[in-house]
């Protein structure tokens, strides 16, 4: 085998090798987008979950604030009452 053909040889080769890299690295790739576009959507979901919870917690304490409020009225009207 001389040296020309030889370097066909290698070039055949390198390009047999290339094209299936190729395709394998495109297929990747657009597996990976698809996988990133689907965490996008979860990571969106969890923080409107959270974002639920936080108006939710959010609420909770504006009315025990409130109840805390009232009961303090009630006292002070029950302690003058007392006195």
């Amino acid at each position: 085998m001389n040296d020309d053909q030889l370097d066909d040889l290698k070039q055949f080769i390198a390009a047999s090798v290339s094209q299936p890299e190729l395709r394998i690295r495109d297929d990747m790739d657009k597996r990976f987008d698809n996988v990133s576009a689907e965490f996008r959507a979860v990571r969106e979901e969890i923080a409107d979950g959270f974002a639920g919870v936080g108006e939710a917690v959010e609420e909770m304490n504006n009315r025990a604030d409130q109840q805390g409020k009232a009961v303090d009225k009630r006292l002070a009207k029950l302690e003058q009452k007392a006195a």
